[in-house]
Protein backbone atom coordinates (compact mmCIF):
# COMPACT_ATOMS: atom_id res chain seq x y z
CA UNK A 1 0.00 0.00 0.00
CA UNK A 2 2.79 2.25 0.74
CA UNK A 3 6.34 2.12 -1.29
CA UNK A 4 9.45 3.96 -0.89
CA UNK A 5 11.57 3.47 -3.66
CA UNK A 6 15.07 5.40 -2.96
CA UNK A 7 13.10 8.37 -1.71
CA UNK A 8 15.99 10.84 -0.26
CA UNK A 9 16.33 14.84 0.69
CA UNK A 10 19.17 16.86 0.60
CA UNK A 11 19.67 20.63 1.84
CA UNK A 12 23.02 21.87 0.63
CA UNK A 13 25.18 18.74 2.08
CA UNK A 14 23.21 17.91 4.19
CA UNK A 15 21.39 14.46 4.00
CA UNK A 16 18.06 14.85 5.30
CA UNK A 17 16.95 11.86 4.78
CA UNK A 18 19.39 8.90 2.75
CA UNK A 19 18.03 6.83 -0.13
CA UNK A 20 14.73 5.12 1.94
CA UNK A 21 13.53 1.64 0.16
CA UNK A 22 10.76 0.33 2.42
CA UNK A 23 7.28 -1.37 1.21
CA UNK A 24 4.06 -1.24 3.69
CA UNK A 25 1.44 -3.58 3.17
CA UNK A 26 -2.06 -2.84 3.14
CA UNK A 27 -3.86 -3.29 6.48
CA UNK A 28 -0.14 -2.98 8.57
CA UNK A 29 0.63 -0.50 11.32
CA UNK A 30 4.11 -0.01 10.81
CA UNK A 31 6.21 2.13 13.29
CA UNK A 32 8.59 4.89 11.99
CA UNK A 33 10.81 5.37 15.28
CA UNK A 34 13.73 7.68 15.49
CA UNK A 35 15.80 10.54 17.74
CA UNK A 36 14.65 13.87 17.34
CA UNK A 37 15.77 14.98 13.63
CA UNK A 38 16.28 11.59 12.27
CA UNK A 39 14.40 12.47 9.16
CA UNK A 40 10.64 11.54 10.22
CA UNK A 41 8.77 14.46 10.23
CA UNK A 42 10.66 15.08 6.57
CA UNK A 43 9.99 11.72 5.31
CA UNK A 44 5.94 12.15 5.82
CA UNK A 45 6.13 15.48 4.71
CA UNK A 46 7.25 14.25 1.35
CA UNK A 47 4.92 11.80 1.39
CA UNK A 48 1.96 14.39 1.77
CA UNK A 49 3.40 16.22 -1.31
CA UNK A 50 4.33 18.96 1.02
CA UNK A 51 8.01 18.63 0.64
CA UNK A 52 9.88 17.76 -2.94
CA UNK A 53 11.63 14.78 -2.76
CA UNK A 54 15.49 15.37 -4.00
CA UNK A 55 15.56 11.83 -5.29
CA UNK A 56 13.46 8.62 -6.05
CA UNK A 57 9.71 8.35 -4.94
CA UNK A 58 6.92 7.01 -2.79
CA UNK A 59 4.10 5.47 -3.46
CA UNK A 60 0.85 4.87 -2.03
CA UNK A 61 -1.67 2.72 -3.27
CA UNK A 62 0.01 2.64 -6.30
CA UNK A 63 -0.18 6.37 -6.93
CA UNK A 64 2.72 8.98 -7.05
CA UNK A 65 2.76 11.41 -3.45
CA UNK A 66 4.88 13.97 -5.39
CA UNK A 67 3.01 14.16 -9.18
CA UNK A 68 -0.66 12.81 -8.05
CA UNK A 69 -1.09 14.71 -4.70
CA UNK A 70 -4.63 15.30 -4.95
CA UNK A 71 -5.11 11.55 -5.69
CA UNK A 72 -3.35 10.50 -2.83
CA UNK A 73 -4.93 13.02 -0.33
CA UNK A 74 -8.86 11.21 -1.41
CA UNK A 75 -7.03 8.12 -0.24
CA UNK A 76 -4.93 9.13 3.05
CA UNK A 77 -5.92 10.79 6.19
CA UNK A 78 -3.11 13.14 7.72
CA UNK A 79 -2.32 14.19 11.33
CA UNK A 80 0.89 16.72 11.48
CA UNK A 81 2.72 16.57 14.81
CA UNK A 82 1.58 19.89 15.33
CA UNK A 83 -2.43 20.30 13.95
CA UNK A 84 -2.61 24.14 12.80
CA UNK A 85 -6.28 25.00 12.20
CA UNK A 86 -8.28 28.71 11.92
CA UNK A 87 -8.26 30.27 14.80
CA UNK A 88 -11.94 31.71 14.44
CA UNK A 89 -13.93 28.91 13.39
CA UNK A 90 -15.36 26.41 16.03
CA UNK A 91 -14.57 22.97 16.02
CA UNK A 92 -17.82 22.08 14.60
CA UNK A 93 -17.09 24.20 11.73
CA UNK A 94 -13.53 22.56 10.95
CA UNK A 95 -14.76 19.12 10.39
CA UNK A 96 -17.44 20.63 8.39
CA UNK A 97 -15.11 22.32 6.21
CA UNK A 98 -12.94 19.55 5.67
CA UNK A 99 -15.93 16.97 4.89
CA UNK A 100 -16.80 19.54 1.90
CA UNK A 101 -13.28 19.84 1.05
CA UNK A 102 -13.78 15.38 0.59
CA UNK A 103 -17.06 16.06 -1.72
CA UNK A 104 -19.69 15.31 0.73
CA UNK A 105 -22.85 17.08 0.64
CA UNK A 106 -23.36 20.21 3.23
CA UNK A 107 -25.79 17.56 5.47
CA UNK A 108 -23.18 14.10 5.13
CA UNK A 109 -20.27 16.53 6.02
CA UNK A 110 -22.19 17.30 9.03
CA UNK A 111 -23.73 14.27 9.94
CA UNK A 112 -20.24 12.83 9.92
CA UNK A 113 -18.47 16.18 11.89
CA UNK A 114 -20.90 15.31 14.90
CA UNK A 115 -20.50 11.70 15.11
CA UNK A 116 -16.73 12.13 15.31
CA UNK A 117 -16.74 15.02 17.95
CA UNK A 118 -19.04 12.73 19.63
CA UNK A 119 -16.20 9.60 19.70
CA UNK A 120 -13.57 12.08 20.51
CA UNK A 121 -15.39 13.43 22.97
CA UNK A 122 -15.24 17.09 21.88
CA UNK A 123 -19.02 17.51 21.84
CA UNK A 124 -19.11 20.44 24.54
CA UNK A 125 -16.11 22.33 22.80
CA UNK A 126 -17.63 21.32 19.30
CA UNK A 127 -18.69 25.22 19.28
CA UNK A 128 -15.83 26.64 21.00
CA UNK A 129 -13.12 28.26 18.91
CA UNK A 130 -9.94 26.30 18.01
CA UNK A 131 -7.51 29.44 19.25
CA UNK A 132 -9.36 28.39 22.84
CA UNK A 133 -8.28 24.28 22.34
CA UNK A 134 -5.02 22.90 24.11
CA UNK A 135 -2.91 20.49 22.22
CA UNK A 136 -4.71 17.77 23.42
CA UNK A 137 -8.05 18.79 22.04
CA UNK A 138 -6.74 19.88 18.81
CA UNK A 139 -4.83 16.57 18.33
CA UNK A 140 -8.30 15.26 18.79
CA UNK A 141 -9.78 17.45 16.24
CA UNK A 142 -6.94 16.90 14.01
CA UNK A 143 -7.08 12.64 14.22
CA UNK A 144 -11.36 13.69 13.33
CA UNK A 145 -10.59 15.64 10.22
CA UNK A 146 -8.11 13.00 9.19
CA UNK A 147 -10.77 10.15 9.34
CA UNK A 148 -13.59 12.02 8.38
CA UNK A 149 -13.55 10.26 4.81
CA UNK A 150 -12.93 6.87 6.10
CA UNK A 151 -9.06 6.95 4.05
CA UNK A 152 -7.82 3.89 3.05
CA UNK A 153 -4.44 4.94 4.71
CA UNK A 154 -3.74 6.76 7.64
CA UNK A 155 -0.40 8.81 8.13
CA UNK A 156 0.26 10.29 12.13
CA UNK A 157 2.98 11.78 13.21
CA UNK A 158 3.42 11.57 16.76
CA UNK A 159 -0.57 11.14 17.37
CA UNK A 160 -0.60 10.58 21.16
CA UNK A 161 1.49 13.52 21.91
CA UNK A 162 -0.48 16.05 24.17
CA UNK A 163 -3.47 13.45 25.17
CA UNK A 164 -3.94 12.31 28.52
CA UNK A 165 -3.47 8.87 29.72
CA UNK A 166 -7.41 7.75 28.93
CA UNK A 167 -7.76 9.65 25.55
CA UNK A 168 -4.11 8.67 24.50
CA UNK A 169 -5.56 4.79 25.09
CA UNK A 170 -8.93 5.54 23.37
CA UNK A 171 -7.17 6.76 20.26
CA UNK A 172 -4.31 3.54 20.54
CA UNK A 173 -7.59 0.94 20.52
CA UNK A 174 -9.65 3.17 17.91
CA UNK A 175 -6.25 2.83 15.39
CA UNK A 176 -5.97 -1.09 15.85
CA UNK A 177 -9.55 -1.16 15.16
CA UNK A 178 -8.85 0.74 12.03
CA UNK A 179 -6.34 -1.55 11.18
CA UNK A 180 -8.66 -4.42 11.97
CA UNK A 181 -10.62 -3.43 8.96
CA UNK A 182 -7.85 -3.37 6.15
CA UNK A 183 -6.45 0.60 7.07
CA UNK A 184 -2.89 0.74 6.27
CA UNK A 185 -1.08 3.00 9.53
CA UNK A 186 2.22 5.16 8.95
CA UNK A 187 3.08 6.13 12.53
CA UNK A 188 6.07 8.05 13.60
CA UNK A 189 6.45 8.72 17.35
CA UNK A 190 9.25 8.71 19.79
CA UNK A 191 7.27 6.66 22.23
CA UNK A 192 8.34 3.32 22.60
CA UNK A 193 5.62 1.90 24.52
CA UNK A 194 3.30 2.49 22.04
CA UNK A 195 4.95 1.12 19.52
CA UNK A 196 5.62 -1.80 20.64
CA UNK A 197 1.45 -2.38 22.21
CA UNK A 198 0.71 -0.99 18.65
CA UNK A 199 2.58 -1.98 15.50
CA UNK A 200 3.03 -4.77 13.61
CA UNK A 201 6.49 -3.96 12.52
CA UNK A 202 8.63 -1.16 12.97
CA UNK A 203 11.64 0.73 10.98
CA UNK A 204 14.61 2.56 13.05
CA UNK A 205 15.96 5.64 11.09
CA UNK A 206 18.74 7.48 12.96
CA UNK A 207 20.32 10.56 10.89
CA UNK A 208 18.35 9.79 8.04
CA UNK A 209 19.54 6.25 7.46
CA UNK A 210 16.58 3.72 7.82
CA UNK A 211 19.06 1.38 10.17
CA UNK A 212 16.84 -1.32 11.17
CA UNK A 213 13.63 -2.65 9.96
CA UNK A 214 11.28 -5.41 10.78
CA UNK A 215 8.97 -7.27 13.83
CA UNK A 216 10.65 -6.50 16.58
CA UNK A 217 11.84 -9.96 17.21
CA UNK A 218 13.33 -9.54 14.17
CA UNK A 219 14.88 -6.68 15.08
CA UNK A 220 16.11 -8.10 18.18
CA UNK A 221 17.66 -11.04 16.69
CA UNK A 222 19.03 -8.70 13.55
CA UNK A 223 20.79 -6.23 16.41
CA UNK A 224 21.83 -9.41 18.83
CA UNK A 225 19.62 -7.28 21.59
CA UNK A 226 17.39 -8.47 24.48
CA UNK A 227 14.79 -6.81 26.11
CA UNK A 228 12.08 -4.34 25.35
CA UNK A 229 11.46 -2.16 22.21
CA UNK A 230 13.19 0.83 24.28
CA UNK A 231 16.30 -1.19 25.17
CA UNK A 232 16.63 -2.56 21.34
CA UNK A 233 16.55 0.95 20.22
CA UNK A 234 18.92 2.44 22.57
CA UNK A 235 21.44 -0.23 21.38
CA UNK A 236 21.04 0.54 17.63
CA UNK A 237 20.81 3.70 17.79
CA UNK A 238 24.18 3.99 19.97
CA UNK A 239 25.73 1.46 17.51
CA UNK A 240 24.97 3.81 14.45
CA UNK A 241 26.10 7.18 16.15
CA UNK A 242 29.76 4.99 16.81
CA UNK A 243 30.02 3.65 13.25
CA UNK A 244 29.35 7.38 11.98
CA UNK A 245 31.58 9.27 14.52
CA UNK A 246 34.61 6.86 13.63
Amino acid sequence: MIEFQGLSKVYGSFHAVKPLTLTVRRGEVFGFLGPNGAGKTTTIRMMMGILVPSGGQVLIDGLDCHTEPAEVKRRVGYLPDTPVFYDYLRGREILQFVGEMHGFSRAEAARRGARLLTEFGLDEAGEDYAVNYSLGMKKRLGLACALIHDPAVLILDEPINGLDPRASREVQERLLAAAARGVTIFVSTHLLDMAERLCDRVGIIHRGDLVATGTLDQIRADASATGSLEDVFLKITGEAAEETAQ
